[in-house]
């Protein structure tokens, strides 16, 4: 019971800090729009690596790995936006 309080604090944490990650990449979306463009590869590979990881979490047997899922969608939506933003 006890494993399983920390195992849920420690993946909320993790959850927060991955979403805080990819939170870091609305300046440069901002900036990509204002015409400073940055460099696309990053974010787009990063993008797909969490598109693994959202489709893992809603496969996972027996249920749903949300702390996977948000963290993850945050960062295909924000990778990929700013994928797109750098062109």
């Amino acid at each position: 019971m006890h494993e399983n309080r920390i195992h849920n604090f420690v993946g909320s944490i993790g959850a927060l800090i991955g979403t805080m990650v990819f939170i870091a990449y609305i300046p440069q979306i901002i900036a990509n729009l204002s015409g400073d463009k940055g460099q696309p590869w990053q974010p787009i590979v990063a993008a797909f690596s969490c598109l693994l990881w959202v489709v893992y979490g809603l496969t996972n047997d027996p249920k749903r790995d949300y702390i996977l899922i948000i963290p993850n969608t945050a960062g295909v939506v924000l990778g990929t936006l700013t994928f797109i933003t750098s062109f």
